[in-house]
């Protein structure tokens, strides 16, 4: 019988973890659920390096001005200097994913769960990887044309990929991030993360997919949403329940992240089956270092904000934040310093829309020469 995705990677991670390939474990993972109407979850793994003063930090994952430029101006020569390193360990293996199928849909995923010897070092592989830094169970990463070392920048292409490995898995509690430029991401190298949601209390998943949506605009068999009661900017694309357009969900979320790219705006992102959380945002900082209401720390908050924070799922980087942190604070700390300044959001907005329509009207002037030759 041929193994599912999901089962795939968590037997293999569970294998990696009994070998120690890990820096941390997740065993060791506190982890609490916020009181409040949002359902945010925090947790904590002391045995995760945090640097407490602001300069090691900044070392550690630089606040790079590479992260914010367009891929066509990268150098080689100032390019290497977060990627990851040229060749897999065996010891991080865990498959091999291939994407088959017509061009006018999504593709399917084909799992290759072959020795680390065996596989083709083509420009096109991609692999799944285990995160030997782990915030759950089963942490993992894609990354995808691995040896073409492409920047930490979505394409449409990519998008298409991730929807895939998110559909193949088939399950309520997975999710698919991407951090983009400037929005906590750690390497130069794209990838993915994938996460197996911890269960707490009645949660199965992150805690933005719960929250109330309400549509801002539908076009084809698409439905973008936004999220009223949510602490920042969200933009939530989903299927119209007469569609199983999946292809058009990813040419419309496209157009915005084209647009957040051109416009240098950092954002995140995570893909739930096959809705699409889109979160545009401020360039990453530490966050709440004067905000959080914590005594017993010599730098209160820290926190890195990234695409689990926004989705719901908060990383504390000590103690004293693990276990002051509430609803209160968090929302005010990701409203001052994440969340887009209204009149951007609707700037941006806007001109989603318009590139949307121009879209549109191009397709309708092909079709309309295309029969015109015809006739």
């Amino acid at each position: 019988m041929t193994s599912s995705l999901s089962e795939v990677l968590l037997r293999r991670w569970d294998l990696a973890e009994a070998a120690r390939v890990m820096r941390t474990s997740v065993t060791d993972t506190m982890r609490r659920r916020i009181p409040g109407d949002l359902g945010l979850v925090i947790q904590f793994n002391p045995n995760h390096i945090k640097f407490r003063s602001w300069e090691t930090t900044q070392h550690k994952r630089p606040m790079d001005q590479q992260l914010l430029i367009s891929s066509a101006k990268h150098t080689k020569r100032g390019f290497d200097f977060t990627k990851a390193k040229g060749s897999i360990s065996i010891s991080e293996f865990l498959c091999e994913l291939r994407f088959v199928g017509d061009e006018q849909k999504i593709p399917c995923v084909q799992i290759i769960e072959s020795r680390r010897e065996s596989i083709q070092t083509s420009e096109k592989s991609h692999f799944a990887l285990v995160n030997v830094a782990p915030l759950v169970r089963g942490h993992v990463l894609f990354i995808l044309d691995f040896y073409r070392v492409m920047p930490q920048r979505m394409t449409e292409k990519f998008l298409q990929f991730a929807l895939s490995i998110s559909r193949a898995m088939n399950r309520q509690d997975f999710a698919l991030g991407f951090n983009g430029a400037g929005a906590w991401s750690s390497v130069n190298h794209f990838h993915l993360q994938g996460y197996f949601y911890p269960q707490t209390e009645d949660a199965v998943n992150f805690s933005v997919a719960a929250q109330t949506r309400e549509e801002l605009f539908r076009i084809g068999g698409t439905v973008v949403k936004h999220l009223p009661n949510w602490f920042t900017t969200c933009y939530v694309l989903e299927p119209d329940v007469s569609s199983k357009d999946e292809l058009h969900i990813v040419q419309i979320a496209w157009h915005l992240l084209n647009l957040l790219q051109t416009r240098e705006v950092p954002y995140n992102l995570i893909i739930i089956d096959t809705v699409i959380f889109i979160f545009p945002r401020q360039p990453q900082c530490e966050n709440g270092i004067t905000l959080i209401p914590v005594r017993d720390t010599v730098q209160a908050g820290g926190l890195r904000i990234a695409v689990a924070e926004l989705a719901g799922l908060i990383i504390a980087g000590d103690s004293a934040v693990y276990r002051a942190l509430d609803e209160k604070a968090f929302t005010l700390i990701a409203r001052k310093e994440v969340s887009l300044a209204a009149d951007v959001k609707l700037s941006i907005e806007m001109e989603w829309k318009e590139t949307i329509c121009n879209a549109i009207k191009d397709i309708h002037r092909d079709d309309a020469n295309s029969n015109a030759g015809n006739v």
